[in-house]
């Protein structure tokens, strides 16, 4: 059974962890195993630039190691944030740059399917260049980056929840195009899982 794991790399569960709530839903509701794993649960240090990952393994020892191997058992990873200043929050990051010996000990995260998904308060508030910030690291690792595929004229390529309405703040729950993105791109994420099982396995 393909297995989905959502990061929620908001320090809180709102408007993030709604949008990945209707993603693991959807997953469900498809014949899948999903959840979300919430990042501000685990402790995570900043890099500390020792390079120890170059040999495969990190020199601190915190959680980080619980949530890589959170997804190192999943056949596809989404990792929603929340841009409150134009990019990744710190937490986010700190994952992010120590996930780095994952890359340097044979791709570990490879071929799996990957999706940002965004939140932002502002609807230009750089949700794009956030889930741009994403993809590259999905890419560093080898990983295979999906966006939803649905109809494009009432949808976008991947969920940017966004705060500002045209009449003043909402919630992200408020947001139809958000919330069909995501479904949208649930099914899209398990139709690639699926369809690339075996590349895992090698």
């Amino acid at each position: 059974m393909v297995r989905v794991l959502a990061i929620n790399g908001s320090p809180n569960k709102r408007n993030t962890y709604a949008l990945l709530e209707v993603i693991v839903e959807e997953v469900k509701r498809l014949g899948c195993d999903a959840k979300v794993l919430n990042l501000a649960d685990f402790n995570i240090n900043p890099c500390k630039g020792c390079d120890a990952c170059l040999k495969g393994d990190c020199a601190q020892r915190d959680d980080v190691f619980k949530v890589v191997e959170e997804m190192q058992k999943a056949d596809a990873i989404i990792i929603g944030v929340p841009t409150y200043f134009g990019n990744v929050p710190g937490i986010v990051k700190n994952l992010m740059d120590r996930s780095r010996m994952c890359r340097m000990s044979g791709f570990k995260l490879k071929n799996k399917v990957f999706a940002p998904v965004i939140t932002s308060g502002l609807r230009h508030g750089g949700g794009e260049f956030t889930a741009m910030s994403l993809i590259v690291y999905a890419l560093g690792q080898g990983m295979i980056v999906v966006s939803a595929t649905d109809n494009p004229f009432t949808m976008g390529a991947f969920p940017i929840g966004v705060l500002q309405g045209d009449s003043g703040w909402r919630g992200v729950k408020r947001d139809e195009i958000a919330l069909n993105t995501a479904r949208a791109l649930a099914k899209r994420v398990v139709e690639v899982a699926r369809a690339t099982q075996t590349l895992r396995s090698q």
